[in-house]
């Protein structure tokens, strides 16, 4: 039998190498990094590759929205979004979050703003309450099998969650948007466009008062198997906020 070594072999140039043009007959080495993994040049940036393998998982709540948890300080146990990767091998890897305000939401005295925060944790954390957006997971690739073999459980709405285990705090905290007014939290059209992994920069309107497409550069965020990612909604500062509705669609892939 063959040693790995014996099978793909390279050498390591962290340095751009010399330029080798086009040939039918020259050989060249592989370029390797420096812990043995290979340099490539995907063909293609978008998450196209991973539909089309069937990997890549969407969910979305068509158009209805859905009510989070109307808290005005964080609290562990009343996420908005709990993911689980119910795999025993693969991990889930969270893409994106986009959440379109159905309703706005309102206040009585006190201008605040919407916070985001994001948790992984090593255990199921999701207890009871919520929509079940599992039944909704679908591969975007037509030709794929129907039917969802993502191996997640997605809930949103007003969740209630165990006690954390093993918490890692993802996000601590993100402003999604400053609230309209002393009494209006958001308006209705507004989208916050969540991304995680991102290595582009954010662009927003400033005219609050108006509907907006407001994307933020999130961490990455992968869930292990046996794990939970939290995404959690607040609002600080509010004095007994309350109405605002959000219809969410998540793209995730497994592998």
């Amino acid at each position: 039998m063959l040693s790995p070594q014996a099978l793909v072999r390279g050498l390591v140039r962290r340095a751009l190498p010399s330029f080798n043009a086009d040939s039918a007959d020259a050989d060249v080495a592989l370029r390797l990094a420096a812990y043995g993994e290979q340099y490539t040049q995907p063909l293609v940036r978008k998450t196209h590759a991973l539909a089309d393998e069937g990997s890549f998982w969407v969910t979305n709540n068509a158009q209805t929205g859905i009510v989070p948890t109307y808290g005005t300080s964080f609290s562990a146990t009343a996420p908005f979004i709990t993911i689980y990767n119910g795999n025993a091998v693969a991990r889930a890897y969270l893409d994106y979050a986009a959440l379109v305000a159905i309703a706005a939401g309102a206040s009585t005295t006190t201008a605040g703003y919407t916070a985001f925060a994001a948790v992984v944790d090593t255990t199921n954390r999701y207890s009871s309450g919520g929509s079940d957006l599992t039944a909704n997971i679908i591969n975007p690739n037509g030709a794929a099998a129907g039917g969802n073999g993502s191996g997640l459980t997605i809930k949103c709405g007003a969740i209630t969650a165990t006690a954390a285990v093993n918490a890692r705090t993802i996000v601590g905290v993100r402003n999604l948007r400053p609230s309209v007014s002393a009494t209006v939290i958001n308006v209705v059209g507004d989208m916050n466009l969540l991304t995680f992994g991102a290595v582009e920069g954010a662009t927003g309107s400033i005219t609050i008062a108006n509907a907006n497409i407001m994307p933020q550069a999130m961490p990455p965020i992968i869930i292990g198997p046996g794990q939970t990612a939290l995404l959690y909604i607040w609002f600080p500062v509010m004095t007994a906020p309350s109405a605002a509705t959000y219809a969410p669609e998540l793209g995730l892939w497994v592998r």
